[in-house]
């Protein structure tokens, strides 16, 4: 079984139809809804969705996508050995080491996310939704 940690630019290119990336994240979220993959995020995720959604069309459309995403995501917790691995390799992207450290210590082996530049080659794989897609997972 397959763990998969989504990062906010994937739940923000579905939610709010950002072309040219909407199909690919609808296809992800599609295929990992049917799968029996595990699907993860971060409160960070979650809180910066919120916000940005809330933004771009109204709080009640924002709360009804977090409150639907939340039927099969899971949120991992952001404590202080995360925050303290992600010190110890800050990134380009400090967020992004948090989410990298958040994904690493919850054994989630993938990162889905559009700003794979940003994050190291290492443990986890990184990849974009078309990677994931074209790489057969999730099976």
């Amino acid at each position: 079984m397959d763990n998969v940690f989504i990062d906010t630019d994937v739940v923000l290119d579905l939610f709010i139809r950002r072309e040219p990336h909407h199909a690919e994240a609808l296809q992800l979220f599609t295929n990992i809804r049917r799968s029996k993959t595990k699907c993860f995020t971060s409160p960070i995720v979650i809180a910066n969705a919120y916000y940005i959604l809330s933004k771009v069309k109204d709080k009640r459309y924002a709360l009804e996508r977090i409150k639907g995403l939340r039927k099969f995501i899971k949120v991992v917790p952001v404590d202080e050995s995360v925050i303290d691995a992600a010190l110890e390799k800050p990134y380009r992207d400090f967020e992004d080491s948090i989410q990298y450290a958040c994904a690493k210590q919850n054994g989630i082996g993938t990162i889905v996310t559009r700003n794979t530049k940003d994050y190291p080659k290492s443990e986890v794989t990184i990849a974009n939704p078309g990677e994931y897609l074209n790489a057969g997972k999730p099976k």
